[in-house]
């Protein structure tokens, strides 16, 4: 995993709970990562997230359907960014 995506997950929780994550909240959340069974990245981002807000996120799909009909807020823009940085590292491995 890299900084860059460790940051995007970590920033939507702090961005969800409006607080600043701790040493020990940030390795429970890389741990929730490495025990996701999840194939794909954002997968495993998605149910760390959760997991941990115990909040449900919009999917990819329900952001794109959303940006046709109104502007995107702050948490979609962060999940996007989650997003690419997750496809970043599948295609890393797949090499």
């Amino acid at each position: 995993m890299t900084d860059k995506f460790l940051s995007s997950i970590f920033a939507i929780i702090e961005y969800m709970t409006e607080a600043e994550l701790s040493n020990t909240s940030r390795q429970l959340i890389i741990r929730y990562l490495e025990d996701s069974t999840q194939p794909m990245h954002a997968e495993r981002a998605r149910h760390a997230v959760e997991r941990y807000t115990q909040n449900n996120i919009p999917t990819l799909e329900e952001i794109r359907k959303k940006s046709k009909a109104k502007e995107l807020g702050a948490l979609d823009h962060l999940i996007l960014k989650m997003e690419y940085q997750a496809r970043k590292l599948d295609e890393m491995e797949e090499e």
